[in-house]
C-alpha cells in the first residue's frame, strides 16, 4: 500500500512539473487508468499548465528535429548513390561529343537551384538537340516531357504550342498553360518568331545528375 501511495504522489509531483500522462507512466507503472484516477483530484493551476504546454511543445520541436535530420540523412544517401551512378556514366559517354554538347547547353540555358530537369530556349533546332539528347542520355521518352511555352500576346491567336508540338515530338497534352509575356507592342514585331519554349521533367534527380556532369565537365576543363 505504501508503495502505491509513494507511486501516486510521484505521479502527481510530476504532474505539476509539466509532465505528460505518456512520460509520467514511464517512471510510474501502473496503468493508465489508475494515473487518470490519481489525478482527476489534482487539477492543475495555470503555473502548471503553461508548464505541461511548454513541455509538450518543446518534444514536439525534439521530435520534429529527428525527424528533419533523419530525412536529411536518408537525401544525403540517396544524392550519393545518384553521384556514383552519374561518375560512371560520364565515364561511358564523356567521349561522345554528343554528350559534352548536351551538358555545356544545360549549363548555359538550364535550371540550377529548384525543382527538376529544365531547359529552356526559343531556338528550335537547340530545342530538337535537347529533346533527343534527353531521350539518349536521361532515358527520358518524349510522351513524359512536359512543355510550356512563353510568347507575347499578338502571337496568341497563331496556336504556336501545335507547332512545337510537332517540331519537337511532344504530345500537345503534356503542354502546361501558355505564359503570355506583356507588351506594349498591337503587331508582331518578329514574324517568325515562334516563342520561348521550355521543356522539363518534375525529377529532382535529372536535375542533380545534370549539375553532377556539369561540375565533372568543369574540373576536366581546369585540369586542362
Amino acid at each position: 500500500m505504501r508503495a502505491l501511495v509513494r507511486e501516486k504522489e510521484l505521479a502527481v509531483s510530476l504532474r505539476k512539473r509539466g509532465y505528460s500522462y505518456r512520460d509520467i507512466l514511464k517512471s510510474v507503472p501502473v496503468a493508465k487508468s489508475t494515473l487518470s484516477e490519481w489525478l482527476k483530484d489534482a487539477p492543475l493551476t495555470r503555473v502548471e499548465k503553461t508548464a505541461l504546454k511548454r513541455r509538450r511543445d518543446s518534444n514536439i520541436t525534439r521530435g520534429r528535429i529527428r525527424a528533419a535530420a533523419a530525412l536529411t540523412a536518408l537525401r544525403l544517401e540517396r544524392e550519393h548513390a545518384l553521384l556514383v551512378e552519374a561518375r560512371a556514366e560520364y565515364g561511358r559517354f564523356i567521349a561522345d561529343q554528343w554528350f559534352r554538347t548536351g551538358i555545356a547547353l544545360y549549363w548555359a540555358e538550364g535550371t540550377k537551384r529548384h525543382g527538376g530537369f529544365a531547359f529552356t530556349n526559343s531556338d528550335v533546332d537547340m530545342m530538337h538537340y535537347m529533346v533527343t539528347w534527353m531521350k539518349k542520355f536521361l532515358h527520358l521518352p518524349r510522351v513524359e516531357m512536359k512543355a510550356r511555352l512563353y510568347i507575347h500576346k499578338p502571337y496568341a491567336h497563331e496556336n504556336l504550342e501545335r507547332y512545337w508540338s510537332a517540331r519537337l515530338g511532344i504530345p500537345m497534352k503534356n503542354f502546361r498553360k501558355t505564359i503570355y509575356k506583356p507588351t506594349s507592342l498591337l503587331i508582331k514585331k518578329r514574324p517568325e518568331y515562334k516563342g520561348c519554349l521550355k521543356i522539363f521533367a518534375d525529377k529532382v534527380s535529372l536535375r542533380l545528375k545534370m549539375l553532377f556532369w556539369q561540375n565533372m565537365l568543369i574540373e576536366e576543363h581546369r585540369e586542362r
